[in-house]
């Protein structure tokens, strides 16, 4: 046995092997050590039921009120993450769906029947969300209802911008009623599709290069200021799946039948399926409490397209190239308080079919805001501690 344990010594000492694994056990309790200081703060406190269930609570508000070296230049960006920042918006979306006939060289634009929505948005250092209280006014008369669900979230980071959109639309008009003869008896007269549907979503992110200097939320959100006019390149990818068909008719039917070809007045169900790169810049302006902002990028990919016809017969096309375009302006007064302003976005894909048709859609949003912020060390600090997430160690 003494012999064993003698060989054994030996061997430790002079086989590395067996002292990099000494290394690593000693490497894991350092982990372990470093993981444990971080996580367990002893001014939590942590003996009743209570101080358990709050203790990630409060643990995870210490971390965000603790003091941190800015990651950006703050004489270009104000961080006003730690106020409490409420606006109102007026909105109107728009979206459309074009049907391009190839053969004969026409067009057939269809659009639902929008509203404005006023809303609310709220943001603080822990969150930031917005809602709509089903306020609704501003729809075109003579032109049909729309039942809508539409959906859009813009998470807007210091380096990466995502858009999520999902809509679904039933009731469309044919916006450009009066191209055709129809209009030529009743120039009023448009022709409304209750029959239409549309299923929509998409996604586009991007990445800012410029991004210690050029805030995109100081641009399109509340949360930061811009400070001094500044710019950046972005890059990214997109994506869009989008459903279009009618659910007891074609899209081409009188008295537009004999505008268009054959087979397009046939087809009652459009499927695509897009993805691509996009590229493009940004740049806010900045004039004493004026900010003025601009983001554009344009992308290239590929598109598939199927198609279904009245008789129940699915077809493809074959894979084409597209086009996206995505583009954000605003314009606010802001005096780090009180701020009030527009804000515009517009998303476009064209695509390149060759044979029966083309087509195009568009999501659009116009945004008329008015906001104001509070400071969140002084009021909010009152909100926290009534939580018990700050001064639970005060009486």
């Amino acid at each position: 046995m003494k012999r064993i344990i003698i060989l054994f010594s030996i061997l430790y000492f002079n086989y590395p092997c067996f002292s990099q694994i000494d290394s690593l056990f000693k490497d894991v309790e350092k982990l372990k050590d470093t993981l444990v200081h971080k996580l367990l703060v002893d001014d939590i406190p942590r003996k009743t039921i209570k101080d358990k269930f709050m203790y990630p609570h409060r643990w995870y508000v210490k971390q965000l009120l603790a003091p941190k070296v800015p990651a950006y230049d703050t004489s270009y960006i104000k961080s006003n993450k730690h106020k409490l920042t409420i606006a109102i918006p007026i909105a109107k979306k728009f979206y459309g769906f074009n049907i391009v006939d190839l053969e004969k060289k026409r067009v057939l634009k269809f659009s639902p029947n929008n509203y404005y929505n006023v809303g609310f948005n709220f943001s603080n250092i822990i969150l930031t969300f917005g809602f709509s209280p089903g306020i609704k006014f501003g729809a075109k008369p003579n032109r049909g209802s729309t039942i809508s669900k539409d959906f859009q979230l813009t998470v807007i980071g210091r380096k990466v911008i995502t858009d999520i959109n999902y809509q679904s639309y039933k009731g469309f008009y044919v916006y450009n009623t009066a191209n055709y003869d129809i209009s030529k008896t009743n120039a009023d007269t448009i022709v409304i599709r209750p029959d239409i549907n549309v299923t929509s979503f998409g996604i586009n992110t991007n990445y800012v290069f410029n991004n210690k200097k050029y805030s995109l939320r100081g641009a399109f959100s509340f949360t930061d200021v811009q400070r001094k006019s500044a710019g950046s390149f972005m890059a990214g990818v997109y994506h869009s799946h989008v459903v279009f068909s009618s659910n007891d008719s074609t899209f081409i039917k009188y008295p537009f039948i004999n505008n268009f070809s054959k087979l397009l007045s046939e087809i009652n169900q459009i499927s695509q399926i897009s993805a691509g790169i996009s590229g493009g810049y940004g740049y806010t302006f900045v004039y004493q409490k004026i900010i003025f902002s601009v983001a554009i990028n344009v992308g290239a990919g590929g598109q598939k397209t199927y198609y279904r016809t009245l008789d129940g017969m699915n077809e493809s096309l074959k894979l084409n190239s597209t086009v996206n375009i995505n583009a954000k302006n605003a314009i606010r007064y802001d005096n780090l308080r009180f701020f009030i302003g527009v804000l515009a976005t517009y998303d476009n894909n064209f695509a390149f079919n060759t044979k029966i048709f083309n087509n195009d859609k568009y999501i659009a949003r116009v945004v008329g805001f008015i906001g104001y912020r509070f400071n969140i060390k002084q009021n909010g600090r009152k909100f926290l501690k009534a939580l018990g997430l700050v001064d639970y160690d005060k009486k």
